[in-house]
């Protein structure tokens, strides 16, 4: 296998493992009977790099009570389990004595915790020995049943993840990649020419290059919802990532720009393009309030962003960093713009496709300040 293969071939079984674990850390949300539970341990046991991918959702959530989902695998089980793995590595480490008959069992259960970390940075350390140029990771996203999820990306993109959803997400400093695995999300694109964005969403693929648009996936297709910029939607032709499934020596099914929308059938066709979608209805299960203590302007223009397809940048890095605290509804751009206005210096600008937020000139001020 050449050093290409089995770095694809690696990519692609991390990813997978990342879906899996996801999937593994709601269910337990939500309890498992004694049949799933069995299920469960037997993923575990299959792989390190399933212990790994689970505790890193478990940490992703500040949730470490969900290492005890665990406990059925036992220490020898899982030095077992690293012994049998071409990926992992013996360091000589001095043996943990086994723990007082007194022990309680929170203290057992954060010892077996302890052990497990162990084992799966063992695993990592023997990955990367083996291979040269070890893929980006994909690091998963999951939202609770009845609660929408906030969650910026290390590149910046804001993302506002609808209830009962999954995303994966994998950066490098050559592409961005997002992978829609349950659910659905809103979007907004932190932008960057040199990492154009891809977003998986079932046979479909998405591109932008800075945009805010609504992707969701239901077993009988995807829905893109463009709120500003443009996306372009592409039909695969392979059902997972791989680095060379490419879209680009082929013309997208569809470009959408803002206030338009687009739904796919399962195989990835084009189903229908609405050119005056109903924006409101396809965002509505948004929060309809938009509340926030101390947070930068810029970053609740970016939160109202998501609900009108005329855009509301601030264009001055000082009055983007003033830090405000308020509560508007989210649909109700004009209020927040008028709350603007008392700030400091800020002037308002209306376009047609845009409101802009500047440093007033000294005279504006000045005449501002005469007739108030």
């Amino acid at each position: 296998m050449t050093d290409f293969a089995r770095h694809r071939e690696a990519a692609e079984r991390q990813r997978r493992a990342t879906e899996e674990a996801a999937g593994w850390y709601l269910d337990q949300q939500e309890g498992l009977d004694e049949s799933q539970q069995q299920a469960f341990t037997a993923w575990l046991r299959e792989s390190p790099l399933h212990v790994t991918e689970y505790l890193a959702m478990a940490h992703l959530h500040g949730d470490l009570g969900a290492a005890s989902a665990m406990d059925p695998l036992s220490e020898k089980q899982l030095c077992e389990l690293a012994a049998g793995d071409t990926s992992v590595v013996p360091l000589n480490v001095p043996r943990v004595p086994e723990p007082a008959p007194t022990l309680t069992p929170r203290r057992r259960r954060m010892a077996w915790l302890a052990q497990a970390v162990a084992a799966v940075v063992v695993a990592a350390i023997g990955g990367a020995a083996w291979m040269a140029s070890p893929p980006p990771p994909w690091e998963s996203y999951a939202s609770e049943g009845n609660a929408v999820r906030s969650a910026t990306l290390p590149d910046g993109t804001a993302v506002q993840m609808d209830r009962d959803s999954i995303v994966a997400v994998s950066m490098c400093p050559t592409q961005r990649r997002i992978d829609v695995l349950r659910g659905g999300a809103l979007f907004d694109v932190a932008h960057d020419p040199a990492r154009p964005l891809r977003v998986r969403l079932g046979a479909n693929e998405l591109q932008d290059i800075g945009t805010v648009f609504d992707a969701h996936y239901a077993d009988d297709g995807g829905r893109v919802t463009v709120i500003s910029g443009k996306v372009k939607v592409w039909q695969r032709d392979q059902a997972r990532w791989s680095a060379d499934a490419t879209t680009t020596d082929r013309s997208p099914l569809t470009e959408l720009t803002a206030g338009q929308e687009a739904t796919m059938h399962v195989d990835g066709s084009l189903d229908l393009v609405d050119r005056h979608a109903d924006l409101a209805s396809s965002t509505h299960w948004l929060p309809a309030d938009i509340h926030f203590e101390r947070a930068s302007v810029a970053n609740v223009a970016r939160r109202f962003n998501a609900y009108s397809s005329h855009p509301l940048l601030i264009e001055d890095a000082g009055i983007g960093a003033t830090l405000i605290s308020g509560r508007f509804h989210a649909r109700d751009m004009d209020s927040f713009v008028a709350y603007l206005l008392t700030l400091p210096d800020v002037q308002v600008i209306r376009g047609p496709d845009d409101v802009r937020i500047v440093r007033a000139p000294m005279a504006h001020t000045q005449a501002v300040r005469k007739n108030s």
